[in-house]
Order: C-alpha cells, then sequence, then structure tokens
C-alpha cells in the first residue's frame, strides 16, 4: 500500500482507535512532512521537534477532521502552524534576552536610572497589577497566562483548555476587560 491510497485506511482505523493504524499513519506523516520542514527550519533538531508537535497535535484532533481527503492539507497547517510559533517563540526570546540585558547594563530599571522615586512607581505599579491579577477568577488568570507569558495562539490554548478558540477569545477579552477595571479602581 503506498502513501496516497494507504492512508485513508489509516486514518479511518485510527480515528476509530486502533493504534496500529495511528502508528502507521504517524510514519506517513513523519516521512512526508520532513522534506518540508527541514527546508524551512535549516535544523534537524527544529525540525524534529516540530514534526512531534504536529503529530501529537494531529492525534489529538483526530476526530475534529471531517473531510478525510483534506487530511495532508490540514496535516500540513498543523505543521505550518507550529513552525510560526518556534519562529515567533524565538523572536519573543530574543528581544526578552535584549530588554534583559539593556536593563542590565542600565541599572536595572525601566527609566534606565537609578531614582529612588522611580524605583517606587515601579515596584508599586507591579504590586497592583499583581494584585489585580490575582483577583480575577481562575478561568480569567490562565487565559491571561497562556496568552500574554507563554504567547499561545488560540487554537492551542482551547486546545490545552478543552475549549473552542472562539471561548478563548472570548475569556481573553472579558480578561483583560476586567484587568482594566481593576487597574482603574486603583488609580
Amino acid at each position: 500500500m503506498n502513501d496516497e491510497s494507504g492512508y485513508i485506511q489509516f486514518l479511518a482505523e485510527a480515528r476509530s482507535g486502533g493504534q496500529a493504524a495511528m502508528g502507521r499513519l504517524a510514519v506517513l506523516v513523519w516521512e512526508r512532512l520532513y522534506p518540508f520542514v527541514f527546508r524551512t527550519t535549516q535544523d534537524r533538531d527544529a525540525t524534529e521537534d516540530v514534526i512531534q508537535e504536529t503529530l501529537l497535535t494531529m492525534l489529538r484532533r483526530l476526530g475534529c477532521l471531517r473531510d478525510g481527503q483534506c487530511f495532508w492539507a490540514w496535516i500540513y497547517r498543523i505543521a505550518w502552524s507550529k513552525i510560526q510559533d518556534r519562529v515567533r517563540d524565538r523572536r519573543l526570546r530574543f528581544v526578552h534576552e535584549t530588554v534583559v540585558r539593556q536593563r542590565g547594563e542600565a541599572g536595572g530599571y525601566p527609566s534606565g536610572g537609578n531614582d529612588p522615586l522611580d524605583v517606587q512607581v515601579h515596584e508599586e505599579t507591579l504590586e497592583q497589577v499583581s494584585a489585580a491579577i490575582a483577583e480575577l477568577n481562575r478561568q480569567q488568570r490562565d487565559v491571561l497566562q497562556l496568552r500574554c507569558y507563554e504567547d499561545l495562539p488560540y487554537a492551542e490554548i482551547a486546545a490545552r483548555t478543552r475549549t473552542s478558540p472562539e471561548k478563548v477569545r472570548v475569556r481573553f477579552h472579558r480578561a483583560k476587560k476586567s484587568l482594566k477595571a481593576r487597574l482603574l479602581q486603583c488609580t
């Protein structure tokens, strides 16, 4: 059975919970995605990480795939999303490291100086934000953490919280609105 004709049978069996079919489908996906991902990342370790994440997402969301004929397009979309997440994470890490380095060179304070008043204002602001976040309900705190601090896309947050991306967007919007209201009360 070749790649093109065999995957539909493996897909059907995997959707029914067949472990062997899931394994064979994972091998087919690995073999087909590897050249595509490697051409994009130019890094063997990154390629393997992206494919592994793609396979995990595929196995978690296999039941969501409506049309088996769209399987490869669906898999490539997942892989591309994982590649984009990796690029965004690398960029954010670079920005974070640059900011930390600049703060270290400038005395560690946002204003760049060691003015005691600036330090006090900065510490009070951090305390107010922390207190306002602590007042949010658990769902709001979780969605803020995943979206703002871990920079996850809505689809990934939805998968982690076992809800839909639309509900995640609504929760994130409400969390921001609630946080803003609490912060405005502090002023």
